[in-house]
């Protein structure tokens, strides 16, 4: 089955991830596409953002993902999604979020952050200034995990990700 339009991406994503309808479509809504209306162009150029993003990963910089007022915005809006997901995937990694978090790419030349600082950020009642490369981080954690998921599809169907391409 091809799919060939935002709506159809959004609702395969949304089947074989761990995330809601509602995120998927924030990670959509934050790259300026919108799933009802659009062009085909516009469909193939959200298939390559998500392609560069699972290739190069969200910190190369990603409209409505680069600016720390973006990404707190969309955690907040996603924060419960991203938890369960982020627990699901360390569920099946075999360890438990704090560790998953802390071996994330993102922290392989820095200081990682410790198990409190994490915790503050996932589960915590306010927003911690001194926190927001976390709630960034894990804004791009849901752009980075929607665009692998999509990727995945492509890598089934190699023809038609070599059209998309094209």
């Amino acid at each position: 089955m091809r799919i060939k339009s935002i709506r159809g991406l959004q609702n395969y994503i949304k089947r074989h991830s761990y995330f809601s309808g509602r995120t998927v479509n924030s990670v959509i809504f934050a790259l300026g596409y919108h799933p009802q209306h659009h062009t085909k162009d516009e469909f193939k150029e959200l298939s390559g953002i998500f392609n560069d993003c699972s290739k190069y990963g969200a910190a190369i910089g990603f409209s409505g993902f680069i600016y720390y007022a973006d990404t707190i915005s969309f955690f907040k809006k996603n924060r419960n999604d991203i938890i369960n997901h982020m627990e699901q995937t360390a569920a099946e990694l075999g360890t438990d979020i704090i560790s998953m978090v802390q071996s994330f790419g993102v922290f392989r030349n820095s200081e990682k952050p410790t198990a409190s600082e994490i915790g503050k950020a996932l589960w915590g009642n306010r927003h911690h200034q001194d926190l927001t490369s976390l709630y960034n981080v894990f804004a791009w954690y849901a752009l980075e995990e929607v665009s692998r998921t999509w990727c995945r599809y492509l890598e089934d169907n190699p023809a038609y990700s070599a059209e998309l391409s094209a």
